[in-house]
């Protein structure tokens, strides 16, 4: 078979397996290891020959120069292009150099999920009774945050499908790169090496007149800046971040340098994102809370639990769900922020003021059967989570070499520095005097 075939065969299985990426990874004997990355976890599908022949055909799809091969190279494969039954799948390529020739990355795009509403993305009825009024209002900041891969420009276009069905708006983008083409929007990609960066597009946007903006990410301070006095400024600002949690984006903007005045009072909701696995419906089977469950749940309601068969290839779970972490502004919240409170103080906060934890939505989900109790349980610690383990108190240094003595506690010091025993002193021995010579 040849190359463009097997290429074509591997695209074609990474699709209908559901997958989000693939990697093609080569080694010094000019062979590549190709896997997908499934539900999250990356599984080998084979071993092929001739390494640096798939390289170069993927970078001639993606219309990439062949002769670069010492530098990491970016690329995109419209794939209906080459494989006429996928028409709505493009993909991301990302090239670089290792010891082998050049691994490739290409994350998979359907666009397809550009139709799906916030309701089919994964929040819960009530968090989106919450999540609706605040996309809703005419100005303020919306962030999505999370690790790379955690569905957050998904969310975002999400919204912008919402809000383009909510009437004649004027909706522009500055991104990097362009995830989805989106008929009815203004998209800009931004590129630094010409100088088009982001704060030269948002400067240029604020003058476009536009309604709502959506900025690809926040990566400096400037950037955050304009993004924050836009939406103080009667502009709908959607943006995302890379941070853990919704807390710790409200310390990385101040990190940043963005002012604490700015982001107080054009934050409008901060929503941390995850990826957990769904469980198959074809064989999901339900059963009552153990001991174990019910203490973490609270409840005992009935959950589901993974079984294997078939149609999930005896895994017990087909595709992912999001876990969304959800903080709105508040009045205290805003207060906090302003005054620059510590980070545990800013949580504490947050919690008392509307915070919908990791676990407290996986709990929820956990309910309606979509995910399961050890899903959960297995991203969510510390999260929220009741039976996450306390972290270890800190050891204290004492100097001498110890630690763990709490501090003011007598210590014992070495034996070469103690001070010797009061008492009596004891006469030294008198010498011998020596004998005259005669």
């Amino acid at each position: 078979m040849s190359i463009e075939l097997k290429l074509n065969s591997w695209i074609q299985d990474a699709y209908s397996r559901g997958a989000s990426d693939i990697h093609f990874e080569p080694d010094k004997d000019d062979k590549v290891r190709i896997r997908f990355r499934v539900d999250g976890k990356l599984k080998t599908i084979e071993t092929a020959e001739g390494a640096r022949v798939v390289a170069s055909r993927i970078k001639v799809m993606a219309g990439m120069d062949l002769n670069e091969k010492n530098v990491p190279l970016d690329g995109r494969i419209r794939v209906d292009k080459w494989i006429k039954s996928l028409s709505t799948l493009d993909m991301r390529v990302s090239t670089l150099p290792c010891l082998g020739g050049e691994k490739i990355v290409c994350r998979l795009i359907d666009r397809k999920k550009l139709d799906m509403s916030l309701d089919e993305i994964g929040f819960t009825p009530k968090m989106l009774s919450r999540y609706r009024p605040l996309i809703a209002k005419p100005h303020g900041l919306v962030l999505h945050v999370g690790p790379t891969g955690s569905g957050k420009t998904t969310s975002l276009y999400s919204i912008i499908q919402t809000l383009k069905k909510q009437g004649d708006l004027n909706i522009q983008t500055a991104e990097d790169p362009i995830e989805y083409d989106v008929f009815g929007i203004t998209q800009t990609m931004v590129n630094a090496e010409q100088g088009l960066t982001f704060p030269l597009v948002l400067r240029a946007l604020l003058r476009q007149d536009p309604d709502v903006i959506l900025v690809g990410e926040i990566r400096d301070a400037e950037t955050g800046t304009i993004a924050v006095e836009a939406a103080m400024t009667g502009h709908l600002v959607l943006s995302t971040l890379h941070t853990n949690d919704a807390v710790g984006t409200v310390v990385r903007l101040l990190d940043m340098g963005v002012p604490p005045f700015c982001i107080a009072y054009a934050l409008s909701c901060i929503v941390s994102q995850r990826f957990v696995r769904r469980l198959c419906t074809k064989c999901r089977r339900s059963q009552a809370p153990d001991a174990t469950a019910q203490k973490i749940l609270g409840s005992t309601r009935p959950i589901y639990k993974a079984k294997g068969c078939s149609e999930c290839s005896r895994e017990g779970y087909k595709g992912r769900i999001p876990l969304f972490e959800f903080l709105p502004s508040s009045p205290a919240l805003r207060r906090a922020v302003y005054g620059n409170v510590t980070p545990d103080s800013l949580n504490a906060t947050a919690q008392a003021n509307g915070l919908v934890s990791l676990f407290e939505d996986g709990r929820d989900k956990v309910w309606l059967g979509q995910t399961s109790l050890q899903e959960v349980m297995r991203l969510t610690q510390g999260a929220g989570n009741p039976a996450a383990k306390p972290k270890p108190k800190r050891r204290v240094a004492t100097g001498l070499g110890q630690t763990g003595v709490k501090p003011g506690k007598p210590r014992r010091a070495p034996a070469g520095l103690r001070p010797k025993a009061k008492g009596k002193p004891q006469a030294k021995p008198q010498a011998k005097p020596k004998p005259r010579p005669r």
